[in-house]
């Protein structure tokens, strides 16, 4: 895993300084997808899902990159596939919140709503201090009425 500084470091890169790195690093996982997540921000999905899947080639066990590309997945409301990389991304980061709540959102979207209630309360469970998890689980029992 990367060092927390170098990850910053490609955080604060624009797309063009990005792509300059990916000439000497075309096979770092971390760096295509933040490459990927750039082309996200600037509505070039197709760009942006060619280098998630290049990451996923890379590293099929990558869990951000599932993140990443079940996100993409979700704002196309392709929800299956998106569920599919949801839970791939749960499986690989199981100390990680984001990848339940993103299934509750995507199975909610989907239509099966005992799974998001499930997905939901397990972000809750593995992070109880994600402001963002507690959020989507206050939202989805307030829309349910099935206040704790």
């Amino acid at each position: 895993m990367p060092e927390p500084e170098y990850l910053e470091y490609l955080n604060s890169l624009d797309l063009t300084d990005l792509l300059a790195l990916e000439h000497d690093n075309p096979d770092e996982v971390d760096l295509l997808i933040r490459i990927g997540m750039a082309y996200f921000k600037s509505y070039q999905l197709d760009k942006c899902n060619e280098y998630y899947e290049r990451a996923l080639k890379i590293d099929p066990y990558d869990g951000w990159s599932h993140l990443f590309f079940g996100n993409l997945c979700y704002g196309l409301k392709c929800y299956d596939e998106a569920i599919t990389h949801f839970g791939y991304a749960a499986e690989f980061l199981p100390d990680v919140s984001c990848p339940h709540w993103c299934l509750g959102d995507a199975y909610r979207a989907h239509g099966d709503f005992t799974r998001a209630d499930w997905h939901y309360h397990k972000s809750v469970e593995i992070d109880p201090g994600d402001p963002k998890a507690r959020q989507k689980l206050e939202d989805w029992l307030d829309e349910n009425d099935n206040a704790e």
